[in-house]
C-alpha cells in the first residue's frame, strides 16, 4: 500500500511515440497523474513543436503553446525509433502511444498497453482521407448546428476533437490497465478522432431514428438567450423560474400574458421573450445580470474574453493558470488538473521537455533508462492468464465487469460518464427520483414532439424520450425518493455493495441528503465519490448553477468563435456536457488505480468548466503568457487558406475545404479548371491566401453549388485536398463508416419500440466493450436491486412502496393508461406543421437575430 497523497498512477511507465494532439494529450494525461511519460522524438522534434499559437519568437523549442500544453510534465528523447535506448525502453513499458501511421518495430511485452492513434478506422470510406478539426466537426453533425441560418455553418475552435481522442484514448488505457489487474495480460486499445468526436454529438442518431427530425442551426434554442449587455455578451439558459427572470428583466408585466401562461406557451414564444430582455439588458452589465440570474437559480454566465476571465476572481481563487518552473529556473504558464483524485498529487505541472540532440540527447536517454530500470519490473500483478498458461483470458469479460456504479446524475454529461462505465462492463445502477426525475426523462406530461418516436409522447412520456434513452443505454433504474423516510437506508447499503458513486449536482446536495463522501466512506471504505460541479469549490463562482451552453463560455471557448463582428457563437446544442462526461470516467478510472494502490476509496472532483480549459489550453496559455488573444473571424484559422464553409447545391448543404499547403491549393485550383488561380503569384502561399479571401470565396463557392456535399468531397480527398460533408443529423444516422464499424446499432426498448442508437468510442482488442440493452424503463428494476442485490423481503419492499419511498414512474404523473396524446406527426424532414406541435426548426423572427 502507498500513501494516498502520492500520484495514482505512479510506477507506471509510458513511451510517448505519438506526433500530434490526440495521442500526447492521453500521453499528458498518464504523465499528469504520476506515470514516467517519455516523449520519442525524431531529431528535428515532434511535429507539434512547429503547431502555433506561439509563446516566444526565436527558434526555442518549446515555444509553442500548444507543445507546452501536450507535453507539460513529461520527459523528451530524441532519436530513431528503431534506435537501442527506445527498444530498451519499449520492453520495459506498461504503456506504448503510436499513431497508426507508425509500425512498431519492437515487440511489447505481454502486460503492456499498445495505444494505437488514428484520423479515421482503417476501414470503411474514410480510410485514405485527411483529417482536420473541420474535417471532423463536419463530420460529426457539430459544425451544422453550429452558427447563424444566414452565414455558413463554423467549425468552432482549436482541436476539441483531438482533445476529445486524447481523453477518450486514456480511458481506455486506464480500462486496460484496470482490467490487466484481472488477467495478467496487456491488449492493444485503438482511438480515431473520427469516432471520438462522432460519441460526443448529441442524441444525433436516436433523435432521427425516433422520429426523422434533426437540429439545425435554423432551430432557436428553447429558453436559451444570448443578449449584449453595455460591457460583455452573456448568456442564460432559463428552464424554470419564469416569476424570477421576470422579476431580473423588470418584466413582471408578461406574469399576466396569456402568451407565457404555461411552459410549453413560454417555448412557443420565447423568441419574443429574448426580444424583451435584449432591450433590457443593453444598459445593464453582464456581471451585474448574471449574478442577479445565479441568485435566482437561473443559469447564466458572462461572455468574457480571455484576458478577463484569465484574471476573474473565480480563475485567481482555483489558481486555474499556474507558474511551472524546474531547478534550472525555467518556468513556463500552465493549466491546473482537469480533475482531482482524491488528495493524490498532480504532476503535470513541470515545464515541457526542451529538445535535446547529440550528447545531450545521449545523456538524457542513459538517464530515462536507468530511471526505468530502477522502478523494478514493468508490471508484478498475476501471472498471464493468455495462451500456453493454466488459465484462459475471457475476450467476452468486459474490462469493468464486476464493478457497481450508482448513477445519481441527470441531463447529459453525467448520464454520459455512467453510461461509458456501462459500455465498458460496469453494472450501473440509475436511480430515478420519483419527486425530482431526471430532466432528460422528460416532464412527466410529455414535451416537445422531436423528442418521441413518432412524435407521440404516448402514455408514459418518461419511459419514451429519446434523451434519456440515448444516455441511460445498458443501465438498470431504481425508482427511489431520497426525501422519502427509508430510502436513504436503502441507499446507504447500495453504497456499502457498490465502488462507485457518481452525482452532477450543485456543491453540497449530496451531504443534505445524507450521503456525502464522509458518509458513504463510514459505511464502505472503497467507495468512490464522483462529484461533477460546474466550478470548483473556493471561488465566488462555486456555487453557480451550470449547464452545457453556460459553461462553454465559463471555460473560455465562446469568446474564440464567432464571425468577426464582435458577437460570440455557441457550440451547436451544447459542447461542455460531453466533456464533463469524459472527464468524469477519467476520474473514476484514477480513482480506480489509486484505490488498488491504496486498499481505499476517495472523493474525485470534476469542476466542468477546469476540464473545459484544457481543451483550449494552448489558446489560455497564450495569454497567460503573452497578454494576446485569437480572435476569432469565421473559420479562418493560422495555419491553412482556404479554410471555410462553401454552399452546395441542395438547400443548407455545405462542404469544408481545408487547404494547409501550396500543393493542396494547386490541385484544389485543377479541379476548378482554374489553374491559372494555382500559379497566381498573388495566392501563391498560404498567407497571401488568406489575405485575398474576399476574392477567393466566390470564386470557390459558385463552383461548390454545382455538386453534391458528398460527391465533391469523395472527388476533392482522392485529388489530396481535405474536404469534409458538413453532415446533418440524418447524414450522421446514415453514416456508411458508423454503420460498418458498428458504432450505430439497434436496441429494442419496451415501450419505445426498436431504434438505432449511437455507441461509444472506447476499443479494447482482447476485451471489448459494448452495449446490447436498450435504456431502462423508470424504476424497471425495482425488485431485482431491493431483492436480488440487498436481500430485502416481500414486506419490506411493500412498506417501501406504500411510503412513496420506491415508486416505478414520476411523482404527478397520470395513471397507467391515460394516453398523452401529441397532435400530428413529424414527416420524413424533420419538421411539424406549426399548428400542431412546436416546429423542429423554425426560422428565428428578425427581432432575435441580434440576441441569439
Amino acid at each position: 500500500m502507498v500513501n494516498p497523497t502520492e500520484a495514482a498512477l505512479r510506477g507506471l511507465r509510458v513511451l510517448d511515440l505519438s506526433g500530434g494532439v490526440a495521442g500526447q494529450y492521453c500521453g499528458k494525461l498518464l504523465a499528469g497523474y504520476g506515470a514516467d511519460c517519455v516523449l520519442v522524438e525524431p531529431p528535428e522534434g515532434t511535429p507539434t513543436r512547429l503547431i502555433g499559437p506561439y509563446v516566444t519568437g526565436g527558434t526555442s523549442s518549446t515555444r509553442s503553446a500548444l507543445f507546452r500544453h501536450l507535453n507539460q510534465g513529461k520527459a523528451s528523447l530524441s532519436g530513431d525509433v528503431t534506435g537501442l535506448s527506445v527498444a530498451d525502453l519499449a520492453g520495459m513499458a506498461d504503456v506504448v502511444i503510436r499513431d497508426d501511421t507508425m509500425n512498431l518495430p519492437v515487440a511489447l511485452p505481454a502486460t503492456a498497453i499498445e495505444c494505437v492513434i488514428g484520423e479515421f478506422p482503417r476501414a470503411g470510406r474514410y480510410r485514405d482521407w485527411q483529417g482536420t478539426e473541420m474535417m471532423h466537426q463536419a463530420l460529426s453533425g457539430t459544425m451544422f448546428m453550429t452558427g447563424w441560418t444566414d452565414r455558413q455553418p463554423l467549425y468552432g475552435t482549436g482541436y476539441r476533437a483531438y482533445y476529445a481522442c486524447g481523453t477518450t484514448a486514456f480511458i481506455s488505457v486506464l480500462s486496460a490497465l484496470h482490467e490487466r489487474e484481472r488477467s495478467g495480460l496487456g491488449q492493444q486499445v485503438t482511438a480515431t478522432v473520427f469516432e471520438a468526436n462522432a460519441a460526443i454529438g448529441q442524441n444525433l442518431v436516436s433523435q432521427y431514428s425516433y422520429n426523422r427530425s434533426y437540429e439545425t442551426r435554423r432551430r432557436y434554442p428553447g429558453f436559451l438567450a444570448l443578449l449584449q449587455c453595455s460591457d460583455y455578451w452573456m448568456v442564460l439558459f432559463a428552464i424554470r423560474h419564469w416569476d424570477q427572470l421576470c422579476a431580473v428583466f423588470d418584466l413582471e408585466h408578461l406574469l399576466g400574458d396569456e402568451r407565457f401562461a404555461s411552459q410549453a406557451d413560454r417555448l412557443e414564444n420565447w423568441e419574443l421573450v429574448v426580444a424583451q430582455m435584449q432591450e433590457r439588458a443593453r444598459s445593464r452589465s453582464a456581471g451585474a445580470l448574471v449574478a442577479a440570474l445565479q441568485k435566482a437559480r437561473i443559469s447564466a454566465e458572462v461572455i468574457a474574453p480571455l484576458g478577463r476571465l484569465v484574471s476573474s476572481p473565480q480563475w485567481r481563487a482555483r489558481q486555474v493558470v499556474q507558474v511551472a518552473a524546474d531547478p534550472n529556473g525555467r518556468t513556463e504558464a500552465a493549466l491546473r488538473q482537469p480533475f482531482a483524485v482524491g488528495d493524490t498529487e498532480y504532476c503535470a505541472v513541470r515545464p515541457s521537455p526542451p529538445l535535446r540532440r547529440g550528447r545531450a540527447g545521449e545523456r538524457a536517454a542513459r538517464q530515462i533508462q536507468r530511471r526505468w530500470r530502477g522502478l523494478g519490473p514493468a508490471y508484478s500483478g498475476p501471472e498471464p492468464t493468455g495462451p500456453g498458461s493454466s488459465g484462459r483470458a475471457d475476450a467476452a469479460v468486459k474490462p469493468l465487469a464486476g464493478l457497481r456504479v450508482l448513477d445519481l446524475t441527470t441531463a447529459w454529461a453525467g448520464p454520459f460518464a455512467a453510461r461509458s462505465l456501462a459500455h465498458l462492463g460496469a453494472e450501473v445502477i440509475k436511480i430515478d427520483a420519483p419527486s425530482h426525475t431526471d430532466s432528460w426523462r422528460g416532464a412527466p406530461e410529455g414535451g416537445a414532439a422531436r423528442h418521441y418516436p413518432d412524435g407521440q409522447p404516448g402514455h408514459h412520456p418518461w419511459n419514451r424520450c429519446l434523451l434519456f434513452n440515448t444516455q441511460g443505454q445498458g443501465k438498470l433504474s431504481l425508482g427511489l425518493d431520497l426525501k422519502i423516510e427509508g430510502a436513504r437506508e436503502i441507499m446507504l447499503q447500495l453504497a456499502e455493495v457498490s465502488d462507485v458513486l457518481i452525482a452532477n449536482f450543485t456543491p453540497g446536495v449530496l451531504e443534505r441528503l445524507g450521503i456525502g463522501y464522509d458518509t458513504l466512506s463510514a459505511r464502505n471504505p472503497r467507495i468512490i465519490v464522483v462529484e461533477m460541479p460546474a466550478f470548483g469549490p473556493g471561488g465566488p463562482d462555486s456555487a453557480h448553477q451550470g449547464m452545457g451552453k453556460t459553461m462553454e463560455p465559463a471555460c473560455g471557448m465562446t469568446a474564440l468563435m464567432g464571425y468577426g463582428d464582435g458577437q460570440p457563437v455557441l457550440t451547436g446544442p451544447a459542447y461542455l456536457d460531453p466533456i464533463g462526461g469524459l472527464s468524469a470516467v477519467a476520474a473514476t478510472m484514477v480513482a480506480l488505480q489509486q484505490r488498488h494502490a491504496t486498499g481505499r476509496g476517495c472523493r474525485a472532483e470534476v469542476p466542468q468548466t477546469e476540464a473545459g480549459a484544457h481543451w483550449i489550453g494552448e489558446q489560455i496559455l497564450l495569454q497567460a503568457e503573452t497578454g494576446q488573444s485569437w480572435q476569432p473571424d469565421g473559420n479562418a484559422v493560422s495555419y491553412a487558406a482556404p479554410h471555410d464553409a462553401y454552399a452546395c447545391q441542395s438547400a443548407d448543404e455545405w462542404i469544408a475545404i481545408a487547404v494547409a499547403t501550396d500543393a493542396q491549393w494547386r490541385s484544389l485550383c485543377n479541379l476548378m479548371e482554374r489553374p491559372d488561380l494555382g500559379t497566381s503569384p498573388r495566392y501563391a502561399d498560404r498567407v497571401r491566401r488568406a489575405r485575398h479571401h474576399d476574392e477567393l470565396e466566390p470564386v470557390i463557392a459558385r463552383w461548390t453549388r454545382k455538386f453534391g456535399k458528398q460527391e465533391l468531397a469523395d472527388a476533392l480527398q482522392a485529388a489530396g485536398v481535405p474536404a469534409a460533408p458538413v453532415n446533418s443529423g440524418r447524414d450522421v444516422a446514415s453514416d456508411p463508416v458508423l454503420l460498418e464499424t458498428g458504432f450505430i446499432r439497434e436496441l429494442a426498448h419496451p415501450e419505445a419500440g426498436r431504434h438505432a442508437y449511437p455507441s461509444l468510442s472506447y476499443h479494447l482488442a482482447r476485451t471489448p466493450g459494448s452495449i446490447v440493452q436498450a435504456a431502462p424503463c423508470f424504476g424497471e428494476h425495482n425488485e431485482f436491486v431491493l431483492r436480488d442485490i440487498l436481500g430485502l423481503t416481500g414486506d419490506h419492499i411493500t412498506r417501501l412502496q406504500e411510503a412513496g419511498a420506491i415508486s416505478d414512474r414520476p411523482l404527478g404523473a397520470k395513471p397507467s393508461g391515460a394516453s398523452v396524446a401529441m397532435p400530428g406527426a413529424i414527416d420524413d424532414h424533420g419538421t411539424t406543421r406549426r399548428d400542431q406541435v412546436p416546429v423542429a426548426h423554425p426560422e428565428p423572427s428578425p427581432t432575435s437575430r441580434g440576441a441569439r
